[in-house]
C-alpha cells in the first residue's frame, strides 16, 4: 500500500509486475528529501489543495510546486517548533477539502483509491496547518498597512474593479476595513512568497517530472 510522507519520501515504491518490476519514479527530490509521482497522484485524487489551473498537467505541476513549498516551509517550522493544532481545526480542513467533492461519498472514494486513511489525511493536513500557525505568528503582525496605501487602492484598482462590473462606488469610509483587510492579505502572500523563495535558494532542489506515465 502507498504512504504518503509529505516530509521524507522513500526513493522507490516497487511493485512485482509480469517479467519486470514497476518503480515509483522520483518527481523532485530537495536536498535529500524526496517527492514521488505517486504523491502527486494521492493529492490529485484528494483535492488536497485547490484547483485553479485548467489543465491536468497544469494542476499536477501546481501540486508538485505546492508540495516543494510545504516541505521547505515545515523544515523551516521546525527549527523552531511546530506547535500543536487543535483537533476542531484539523477536522475543518478536512470538511473543506471533503466539499471540494459532489459527496461525502465520492471523497471517501477518492481517499480509497488515493490508498490513504482518514488519519493519515488528518496528519498531512496538521502539518499544513502547523505551517499556517507559524506564518500567522512569524509574519502577520509585521503587515502595516497605511491610509495611504488604502486611499490609493480605493482610488485605482478597487473603483476600477467595481467599474468594470458595473457595481456603485461606496465611499471610502463605508469600505476602509474592507480594504485594509485586502491589502493585509496581499502584503501577506508577498510576505509568504519572498520567505518560500529564499528557503528555495538554500535549498538544492531538483525537479524531474510531474506527468503521469
Amino acid at each position: 500500500m502507498k504512504r504518503l510522507a509529505v516530509a521524507i519520501a522513500a526513493l522507490a515504491i516497487a511493485t512485482v509486475a509480469p517479467a519486470q518490476q514497476t518503480i515509483d519514479r522520483i518527481a523532485a527530490v530537495i536536498d535529500q528529501q524526496v517527492i514521488t509521482l505517486s504523491e502527486i497522484d494521492q493529492m490529485e485524487q484528494i483535492r488536497f489543495f485547490p484547483r485553479t489551473a485548467v489543465s491536468e498537467d497544469d494542476y499536477r505541476h501546481a501540486i508538485l510546486e505546492s508540495l516543494i513549498a510545504q516541505m521547505l516551509r515545515f523544515r523551516d517550522v521546525q527549527r523552531f517548533g511546530a506547535e500543536d493544532v487543535p483537533k476542531d481545526s484539523i477536522e475543518a480542513r478536512v470538511q473543506e477539502i471533503q466539499k471540494r467533492f459532489a459527496s461525502p461519498a465520492d471523497f471517501t472514494a477518492a481517499l480509497a483509491q488515493a490508498e490513504l486513511t482518514p488519519d493519515e489525511l488528518r496528519a498531512l493536513v496538521k502539518r499544513q496547518l502547523q505551517v499556517e500557525s507559524y506564518i500567522q505568528d512569524r509574519f502577520a503582525p509585521l503587515i502595516f498597512v497605511s491610509n495611504d496605501e488604502i486611499q490609493k487602492y480605493y482610488s485605482t484598482t478597487w473603483s476600477q474593479q467595481r467599474r468594470e462590473r458595473g457595481l456603485p462606488i461606496p465611499p471610502l469610509a463605508d469600505v476602509r476595513d474592507e480594504i485594509r483587510t485586502l491589502l493585509k492579505s496581499s502584503n501577506l502572500q508577498k510576505e509568504i512568497e519572498n520567505w518560500t523563495a529564499e528557503l528555495r535558494s538554500r535549498a538544492n532542489v531538483d525537479i524531474y517530472t510531474w506527468r503521469k506515465g
